[in-house]
């Protein structure tokens, strides 16, 4: 999960599945594991014993995401898709008006105007 470049706007997370639903997940802001199950609860603790392994995780940060930062940020930041507008006049139910003149934007990538 990453809004910037910076490795401290970066959060690196982990998670494991079965059967569609999340029974463990390491994430570097906590910097252990914490299960979401019965199961997960068990293996949480049995990594969070293991140095080697808890390390290595928390070390992927580093060595994972800053490794590729670049190449994911650029990629994201070089798409767009334009914008569908929408211009039309309307009266407005107030009746201080005459008109109002109405724009409305729709399915754009990034958000900003």
């Amino acid at each position: 999960v990453f809004n910037s470049t910076e490795l401290k706007d970066i959060e690196f997370i982990n998670s494991w599945y079965y059967n569609k639903m999340e029974f463990i997940r390491f994430s570097s802001s906590v910097g252990k594991f914490v299960g979401f199950t019965e199961f997960g609860v068990k293996n949480a603790e049995y990594l969070n014993n293991n140095p080697s392994f808890l390390s290595q995780n928390r070390a992927a940060k580093e060595t994972y995401c800053q490794h590729n930062i670049g190449i994911w940020y650029s990629n994201i930041l070089s798409k767009s898709v334009p914008p569908t507008v929408r211009l039309y006049s309307t009266t407005p139910v107030s009746g201080h008006h005459p008109a109002m003149l109405v724009c409305r934007v729709y399915d754009f990538y990034p958000k900003q105007i």
